[in-house]
């Protein structure tokens, strides 16, 4: 409350003239009057000790501190207690692209000797980033395609050598089957020969030798004519001299001694004809005995020649069935040969061209090239010279059109407050904020744990934040600048509101809290 001074000075202050035209209004010179007189009654009722301690103070000083003391009782200590303010928290990050990005390691070592493209470059899939040196690998590759060539070459002579000694083997085939033929049907022709000259023989043997029989039938008829002819003749001679001693004797007539006679004679004649008909019989016998030994020993003779001939036939057969035989079984065996190398140069070809693929996919590996269309995100190396390690990362590409977040780490001690769904103001490096502003976001992603980095100052545990930009770009007057990729930013998160007496009474609550530990 403020004291009232006994000093009117300041109740006459307000009637002192104007500077310009020195004059002082009536009305003005009777309030300043009255309120002489007032403030001098007022000052007659104030405590003498009161009065005495105020006049014994400095004036000024007393009237500014109770202004102090009244302004901070009645604005400045309700503003404490009433206002809040943000407190923040504040995250060091980079701009990513939203999502995954593709990540390039090297999968050999070795030094770079082109580098084709440099961060924030837009690129298409499978263009040429950079390459590592690949000199040895080129003349090696070389060499392997040159022995895979002469293998090659070679293959394919005794590719050409087999078909020709395959054509061979199988004309040799066609040629051993039509001597083949051709034989069998020689040897079947004398083996029908022979059969033939079998077949005349029984029937020519069967034929002579019924002669023969017929003959010897024919003999023995004769013989036995004669035999009968001879008993007659003895019997008609044994009557002739009985019969003429009885013709003599007149006994019997000469008529019928003439017939004895006759008889007799007729006898004889019989016996004389079968005599003959014996020795015809007998040379008609040996006539057809000689023929068919004849027929015999020349039917045999020709069944055996039939049979040399057959047999020759056969034997000839034979030993063409062997040459072929023979000669197949070794155009065969020039055939495995010539297979086995075949098959080893197929073998060793396959090797060869299992090392050129493996050499062209080291080549491969020695070229990096973009596997989707995006910008470069980090691109590690930058110049030709550098040495990577296999397994290196040397690119990292961002999906083209990808959204961009930034992604950031808070110590652990600004966390606590910390989450999802907060408003964040991200202040750009490249871009001061007093002349380019602000871009507004809010947390997207918090870690669920802390992860510790080390510092100059030493470890430190950090959570990653990730969080979403209302806009991809910055506004500078009428000219948007897109954000891209690599951009470092610092993020305040309004992690909490506190009044603004809390931040005064801190360090005496810090300071009560360090008295009672102690």
């Amino acid at each position: 409350m403020p004291y009232p001074s006994r000093n009117p000075s300041s109740a006459l202050a307000k009637a002192e003239p104007d500077e310009e035209t020195g004059y002082i209004p009536p009305q003005e010179v009777a309030e300043s009057t009255l309120e002489n007189q007032t403030a001098a009654d007022e000052a007659q009722d104030w405590f003498f000790g009161t009065e005495e301690l105020l006049d014994a103070l400095p004036k000024a000083w007393t009237r500014s501190l109770l202004y102090v003391l009244v302004a901070f009782a009645g604005i400045v200590l309700p503003w404490t207690m009433l206002s809040k303010v943000d407190e923040t928290g504040s995250a060091r990050g980079r701009i990513e692209p939203k999502g995954a990005t593709h990540k390039l390691d090297s999968p050999v070592g070795g030094g770079v000797t082109v580098v084709r493209v440099k961060e924030g470059e837009t690129v298409r899939a499978g263009q040429l980033l950079l390459e590592l040196d690949s000199d040895v690998l080129r003349t090696e590759l070389q060499q392997v395609v040159t022995k895979l060539d002469g293998l090659q070459n070679r293959r394919e002579s005794l590719e050409v050598l087999k078909n020709q000694l395959t054509l061979g083997v199988s004309t040799q085939q066609q040629q051993n089957q039509a001597q083949q033929l051709a034989k069998q049907s020689q040897v079947e022709q004398a083996r029908q020969n022979l059969n033939a000259l079998k077949a005349v023989y029984n029937l020519q043997k069967e034929e002579k030798l019924a002669k023969v029989n017929q003959t010897q039938q024919a003999l023995e008829s004769s013989k036995a004519a004669y035999n009968l002819a001879e008993v007659r003749f003895q019997a008609s001679q044994e009557k002739v001299p009985r019969y003429q001693k009885a013709y003599e004797d007149g006994v019997m007539s000469q008529d019928r001694f003439k017939d004895v006679q006759q008889a007799a004679k007729e006898e004889y004649e019989r016996l004389v004809q079968a005599r003959s008909d014996i020795s015809q019989a007998q040379e008609s016998l040996k006539e057809q005995q000689s023929t068919y030994e004849k027929t015999i020993h020349q039917a045999k003779s020709e069944i055996q020649q039939a049979e040399l001939r057959l047999q020759e036939e056969q034997r000839s057969y034979q030993s063409l069935i062997h040459t072929g035989q023979l000669a197949q079984l070794k155009a065969e065996e020039q055939l495995k040969e010539l297979q086995t190398q075949i098959n080893s140069l197929r073998s060793e070809m396959a090797q060869t061209n299992s090392q050129a693929t493996s050499l062209k996919i080291q080549l491969q590996q020695r070229v990096v090239r973009s596997p989707i269309n995006g910008v470069i995100f980090e691109l590690p190396i930058t110049k030709p010279g550098a040495v990577v390690q296999p397994g290196q990362r040397v690119a990292q590409i961002a999906p083209k059109n990808a959204g961009l977040v930034l992604k950031a780490t808070m110590p652990n001690q600004q966390s606590g407050f910390l989450k999802v769904g907060m408003p964040v103001k991200v202040k750009f490096d490249a871009y001061p904020f007093q002349e380019y502003g602000i871009v507004p976001g809010k947390v997207a992603w918090i870690s669920p744990d802390s992860k510790v980095s080390q510092t100059p100052q030493g470890n430190m545990e950090n959570f990653e934040l990730e969080i979403a930009l209302t806009k991809q770009y910055i506004q500078n007057g009428n000219k948007r600048i897109a954000l891209t990729p690599g951009q470092t930013a610092t993020a305040e998160v309004i992690v909490r509101e506190r009044r603004v007496i809390d931040f005064i009474l801190d360090p005496f609550k810090k300071l009560q809290k360090g008295g009672l530990d102690l």
